[in-house]
């Protein structure tokens, strides 16, 4: 709740103190301080439960959401509001009963759109003016780290997401695992990165076909960082789904030896679209392949 007790609507979990603030001295005692660390940057917060209605978005920092991007983000948080991930805003307070949200404004926004929630958790900073909360906002924002599309995936299985425990389950099964780094460089052998061309792939052709891509890749590069191999696996699919007569497995593994998959890499070196890589690789497959056949 917030400070004004009486004025906030709804019922406010009875264990929450109206407003915290390690500068009250409610979480007894005082904060002892390394002394090779500099004094902290200016005053602690309080957590308060404040009135939807009491937030406001300042359009001089904040971004637009008059866009479909941010009317669909709306929309969702809105559809699925889950208390479970709805961490307290960052909020200014400016005067009475009125507080800018610096961060949450989505959230803010999808509280007023369902009406029925009357008011959020906020995180509560006195600061010196508009110009400072577009600094603060400003800063908050840069220093936000991004979440990989491999971190959301890994975190993806251990939440059992079906589509992400099948990519999963595909890939090891054909000997790969998925690499926790999005950088190649750091990927050690065996791993794969491109988990959204196996989904796009798996939807488009099915398990069996991007199964056998990747038994493959893992039989003809083992020991090897697989670098460019998001382009050769697209590579195998388009000639596994499309293969030419009398294809004969072995003998594609055994061209697909001929290179590394850095090296294949070169056969799509001035392709700018994805299935003009895959067009260009498979290309320089079947023509090796062909190679292959043609030896004593």
């Amino acid at each position: 709740m917030s400070t004004r007790d009486n004025e906030i609507p709804g019922e406010v979990p009875a264990t929450q103190e109206a407003a915290v603030s390690p500068a009250s001295g409610r979480h007894g005692g005082t904060a002892i301080r390394a002394s090779n660390y500099p004094e902290p940057i200016g005053v602690p917060p309080t957590i308060e439960w404040l009135k939807v209605e009491w937030l406001t978005v300042d359009e001089a920092y904040q971004r637009s959401t008059d866009n479909g991007v941010s009317r669909r983000l709306i929309a969702s948080i809105a559809n699925n509001f889950d208390w479970r991930l709805c961490a307290p805003l960052v909020v200014s307070r400016r005067q009475d009963r009125e507080f800018a949200v610096i961060d949450g404004q989505h959230r803010t926004m999808a509280a007023r759109l369902r009406g029925d929630i009357p008011h959020l958790p906020c995180c509560v900073f006195n600061y010196d003016g508009t110009a400072e909360e577009a600094r603060m906002f400003i800063m908050a924002n840069r220093s936000r780290k991004q979440i990989s599309r491999l971190d959301d995936f890994h975190a993806a299985v251990a939440a059992s997401d079906p589509d992400a425990m099948e990519i999963n389950d595909i890939v090891t099964s054909a000997g790969l695992s998925v690499a926790r780094n999005t950088g190649p460089n750091t990927w050690k052998s065996g791993e794969v990165g491109f988990t959204t061309s196996i989904r796009n792939m798996v939807r488009k052709h099915g398990r069996k076909i991007v199964s056998a891509a990747l038994v493959n890749i893992a039989e003809a590069f083992p020991n090897q960082r697989l670098n460019n191999a998001g382009s050769v696996f697209l590579g195998l699919v388009r000639i596994l789904a499309n293969p030419p007569e009398d294809l004969d497995p072995d003998r594609l593994v055994t061209a697909l030896t001929r290179y590394t998959t850095q090296d294949w890499g070169s056969f799509v070196i001035g392709q700018s679209g994805a299935e003009d890589r895959a067009r260009a690789i498979q290309e320089a497959m079947l023509m090796v392949y062909e190679d292959v056949g043609n030896e004593p």
